[in-house]
């Protein structure tokens, strides 16, 4: 069986903004243009699993499509580390009903997010 999703948007660069190592979980943050979304900000908290190489995760955004609308998403999904890159899957529900499934990676050297997201409903 075979999944054929609809992108949402073009593939979307976000730059991390910062990121807050913990002893339990991960804060990281990013910011940037997301098409229908606008201005976006959003924040991660990443748990760990045991050997600390991946985990799940709850997430946040804000997208600023002009000064009198705003858009609001809160997603979960899981984690993994793959050498330096973090690689992420969620499904995201935003204020006007539509569901997303976003695929992210995370280059943390360069400080770069690339999002693909995609229409569930």
């Amino acid at each position: 069986m075979s999944l054929t999703l609809e992108e949402r948007q073009p593939r979307t660069d976000m730059e991390i903004t910062s990121a807050d190592y913990g002893e339990t979980d991960a804060v990281i943050t990013a910011e940037g243009n997301m098409g229908e979304y606008g201005r976006v900000y959003a924040s991660y908290h990443l748990s760990y699993n045991a050997d600390r190489s991946g985990g799940t995760y709850t997430a946040q955004g804000r997208g600023f499509i002009d000064y009198d609308t705003i858009a609001s998403g809160g997603g979960v999904g899981v984690w993994r580390r793959e050498g330096a890159l973090i690689h992420m899957d969620e499904l995201i529900n935003i204020n006007d009903g539509t569901q997303n499934l976003g695929k992210i990676v995370i280059d943390p050297i360069k400080r770069t997010m690339i999002m693909d997201v995609y229409v569930l409903s």
